[in-house]
Parts: structure tokens; C-alpha cells; sequence
């Protein structure tokens, strides 16, 4: 479909609008296509549970970010003018959007256009919407023919690094909160998942649509609860066993060592990590293990006290080892800090202990036993 000129790009929006309408429909929206009577205004009201939206549809020729959210920002504009008392809803539409691209303008629309709905789309089914009621309308492209692979490629990615920090969001609840630092909410839908994240509502969409598609998701609850968890934990164990960087290192100066290893782990870019982060939560299993530190690179320069660490010389005993973190987002936002030392949260402890040579088994099952059974059941 090409949009060169005024001519076609009035037919995009026009076929922009009738699709909208066609999804809000869909969601159980009442259209009222609007008259324009001036050549600029909304596109549609809509009305739902009481609730009312004027919007203006606008469409681009191309799907880039320059070129989009000015539009967007037009549509609200002309929205927001013609409400009338409804409240506003700005949509923009391309032949073709990148979620990138979706999920910029919805972080624009928050922070410039809070009270508007917001609403991104392209021709090939890519749906993209923030506000009230609009969660439904969310979707990604249907894909030319390859829908079998890119749902391989998905289920590949269930344990993707904000999707097991998602996956902990959604079972915080169940945990205390002095394991594992999270929102502890119950949500409804992607969108809501999303907010409490801070994640992307496609990141957040896509994660919810392959629980629905792999049955780990309950279907008849009025918000998002886990089941199969034993199956799930199991494949989540699975996925973590890799090799990992590590650096192991010794604090230059002599000195108390708890003291210096505090300063390394001070403004949040490092925390301890598998058996010295299980011993700080209460759950120490295995001793004589020198501590280990994740940090998102094995680099002293990352880290807030590099001039006081050293690489070890060979033979030489380490007081720490850097690890680089495997899902560095899922490990940094989960930390908690018990006696105010930063550690990892009691799920990423079990799951990097677990195929630890050095009685990291042990260790696993204690804290499975002790916390994270009555998790893992609660969703049968």
C-alpha cells in the first residue's frame, strides 16, 4: 500500500479509522463514526461501561518515531479541542510499526499526555493502546506465514531477561517481601503487568500471550495467576544453567574485608549473590564459599569501590568473585537489602545455586523447601 501524496494519505486514515472501529466493536465498544464538519476534529466517539472517548485517527506515510509522534501529538491536539466531554484519545497509524516504535510513543503519551488514551497501529494488525478500558485492543502483527516460527522463536524466549522479571511480579505476592523486592499486586491484564513492571506493554503483552498459549496462565480468574508451576520452575531452572563470566579478585589493601565488601556493594551496581546472598536472606547453607558479587559487566571500573579490588595472581586465594549477572534486569530490580547489604532475591538465589558444583544443590533444596514449595503449589 503506498501513501505518497495528500490523496493517500487521507485514504490511510480513513483506513485507519475503519479498522479502530472495527477492534473497538470488537471489544464491545459503541462506534459513532463522527461528521466532519471541520477539517480538523475527532475521527469517532466511542462509549463503553459508561465511558466515553472522542478520537482522532492520524496516518503517516512512513512508520518512523519522527514522523509519528508528531502526528500524535496533533492528534491530541484536535482531540482534546472537539471532546465535548468525553475524554480524549489520540491514535496514529503507518503501513508498518516496529513494537519499538509503538512502545516510544506510549511512553510519550504518558509523560506528555497523561490524561488521553493513547493508541498506535500499523496494516498488518499491530495494536498498541494506554487507557481506560483499552487493554483488549493490544496485539502484534500476524506475521507473513511464519506464525509457527516466530512462536517457536517466543517460546524460546519465555525466560528472557524481563520476563522472569515479570514472571516475579506475578508470584511477589506469595513471597515475603524481605526475598524479593517487587510490586505486590494482583493484575488483570498486560497493561496493568506492565505498569507495575515497568516494562513496555508489548514487553508485558507478549510475555501474558505465550502463558495463555502454554496453559501457565489460569483461565477463569479475574486476574493474572500462574499454574503449572511446578513444569514452569522446572523449565525456569533449566534455562539458567549456563557458564558464567567471572572475575575472581582481592581487595587491595589489608583491612577488614566485610567492611570493604560493603562499599563494593554501596550504590546499587553489585550485590551478592548465590550462597552469600542465600546467608544473607536467612537461608545460608554452604560455608567457606568466598562471597560472590553480580555486577552487569565482570569489570572493576562498573564498580562503585574499583580502586580497592584487584584481579587475584595465579594460586591466589580470592576474597570475592565478580559474576556477571545472566538477566542483569530481573537480578537488579528484585534485590532486596536484609541489614542493609544489597542481595539477590531468594528466586534467583535457587536458580543459581542449583547447578553450582560446589554443594549448590543442597542449597536449592533448602530454600525450595523452606520458601519456595508453598510458591510453586499454590498454583496447582
Amino acid at each position: 500500500m503506498s501513501y505518497r501524496g495528500h490523496v493517500n494519505i487521507a485514504y490511510g486514515e480513513r483506513e485507519a479509522t475503519r479498522l479502530l472501529a472495527t477492534a473497538l466493536r470488537r471489544a464491545g465498544w459503541k462506534v459513532d463514526r463522527q461528521p466532519r464538519r471541520e477539517q480538523h476534529g475527532p475521527s469517532l466517539r466511542v462509549r463503553r461501561r459508561g465511558f466515553t472517548y472522542a478520537v482522532a485517527v492520524k496516518a503517516g506515510a512512513e512508520g518512523r518515531p519522527d514522523r509519528l509522534v508528531p502526528l500524535f501529538a496533533q492528534a491530541v491536539l484536535e482531540a482534546s479541542r472537539h471532546a465535548g466531554g468525553a475524554t480524549p484519545m489520540a491514535v496514529v497509524a503507518a503501513p508498518k510499526v516496529a513494537p519499538r516504535t509503538a512502545d516510544q510513543i506510549l511512553r510519550f503519551a504518558r509523560e506528555f499526555a497523561p490524561g488521553v488514551g493513547a493508541g498506535v497501529m500499523d496494516f498488518r494488525g499491530l495494536r498498541a493502546f494506554r487507557g481506560t478500558h483499552l487493554d483488549g485492543l493490544t496485539s502484534e502483527p500476524s506475521g507473513d506465514g511464519a506464525t509457527g516460527a516466530a512462536q517457536r522463536r517466543e517460546s524460546g524466549q519465555l525466560f528472557s531477561d524481563l520476563n522472569q522479571w515479570m514472571l516475579k511480579v506475578l508470584l511477589a505476592p506469595e513471597i515475603p517481601g524481605r526475598m524479593l523486592g517487587a510490586p505486590r499486586g494482583r493484575y488483570r491484564n498486560a497493561s496493568e503487568l506492565a505498569r507495575a513492571a515497568g516494562v513496555s506493554v508489548m514487553t508485558a503483552f507478549r510475555l501474558v500471550r505465550q502463558l495463555h498459549r502454554e496453559g501457565y496462565l489460569h483461565e477463569s480468574r479475574p486476574h493474572l495467576e500462574l499454574v503449572r508451576r511446578e513444569h514452569l520452575f522446572r523449565r525456569w531452572e533449566a534455562s539458567a544453567q549456563h557458564a558464567a563470566t567471572e572475575a575472581p579478585m582481592r581487595f587491595a589493601l589489608p583491612g577488614d574485608t566485610s567492611a570493604q565488601l560493603a562499599r563494593v556493594l554501596a550504590d546499587g551496581r553489585a550485590c551478592l549473590a548465590l550462597f552469600a546472598a542465600a546467608d544473607a536472606l536467612g537461608l545460608g547453607h554452604v560455608e567457606g564459599v568466598p562471597p560472590y558479587v553480580y555486577v552487569r559487566r565482570a569489570r572493576t571500573g562498573d564498580l562503585p569501590a574499583a580502586n580497592s579490588l584487584r584481579p587475584c595472581a595465579p594460586g591466589e586465594p580470592p576474597h570475592l568473585t565478580l559474576r556477571e549477572a545472566p538477566a542483569p534486569e530481573s537480578v537488579f530490580r528484585g534485590v532486596v537489602r536484609p541489614r542493609g547489604v544489597a542481595a539477590c532475591d531468594v528466586v534467583q538465589v535457587w536458580l543459581d545455586v542449583a547447578s553450582h558444583p560446589s554443594r549448590g544443590r543442597e542449597q536449592a533444596e533448602l530454600i525450595r523447601r523452606r520458601v519456595l514449595d508453598p510458591v510453586i503449589a499454590g498454583g496447582r
